[in-house]
C-alpha cells in the first residue's frame, strides 16, 4: 500500500488468546499474544505452531506474570527481539513506527464508550494506518469501538479497522501523548 493511503505491514501470524491451553490464561493473555505476533513477525522462525502464543506465555511465565511489562521484555529479548515499554505514546508515533516497517504493541481501555473508557486495559497489536483509522491484530476479536466491549470474540480481530475517532480517546486515556506501547527490534 502506498503512503499516501497509508500503511499495512504484512502481519501475517495472528494470534487469538482465548483458545489458550495454558489453565487459567485465556482471558488475561492479550499482552502476551500481542507481543508473540511481532516476535514472529520479526523473527519468523522463532515461534512454531498454530499456538506459538501459549509457546511465548510459558516463557514469560519463568519472568514474571503475562501483565508484566518487564517479563514481556525478558521474553521478546529470549527470542532475540528488543522491545522497550512506553507510557508516551502518540497517533504518531504508531505511525512512524509502522513506517520503519515496525509494528507496535498498544495498550488500552476496551470497556465502555469511547468518550468514556474504563476497565483493566487490553493489548492489541498496530500493524497499518489508514486515513482515518489504524488496523490491528486484536488478540481477542472484533471490539465495538465506539461502545465498549466486544462484537466478536475469539475472532474478526485480524486486521481489524478501529477508528481515530473512538480508539484514540480509549489509547491515550490520560491525553494527547499518554498511551501506552512497546516497540519492538531485532536485537
Amino acid at each position: 500500500m502506498s503512503v499516501s493511503a497509508g500503511t499495512v505491514l504484512p502481519v501475517r501470524q495472528y494470534y487469538v488468546q482465548t483458545d489458550s491451553a495454558v489453565p487459567g490464561q485465556a482471558h488475561r493473555m492479550c499482552f502476551s499474544s500481542t507481543c508473540a505476533m511481532a516476535v514472529k513477525y520479526l523473527r519468523p522462525g522463532a515461534l512454531l505452531g498454530v499456538n506459538a502464543d501459549d509457546t511465548y506465555l510459558r516463557t514469560v511465565q519463568r519472568f514474571g506474570d503475562t501483565t508484566s511489562p518487564t517479563a514481556q521484555i525478558s521474553a521478546c529479548a529470549h527470542y532475540g527481539v528488543q522491545a522497550r515499554f512506553a507510557t508516551h505514546g502518540t497517533r504518531g508515533v504508531l505511525q512512524r513506527e509502522i513506517e520503519a516497517g515496525f509494528p507496535v504493541g498498544a495498550g488500552f481501555l476496551h470497556h465502555g464508550p469511547s468518550h468514556a473508557p474504563r476497565g483493566g486495559g487490553h493489548w492489541i497489536l498496530a500493524i497499518g494506518h489508514q486515513p482515518g483509522v489504524g488496523v490491528f491484530n486484536d488478540p481477542y476479536g472484533e471490539l465495538d469501538n465506539p461502545g465498549g466491549g466486544y462484537v466478536q470474540v475469539g475472532r474478526g480481530g485480524h486486521g481489524v479497522r478501529y477508528s481515530w475517532r473512538h480508539w484514540l480517546p480509549r489509547w491515550e486515556v490520560e491525553g494527547p501523548g499518554t498511551g501506552w506501547l512497546m516497540t519492538y527490534r531485532l536485537a
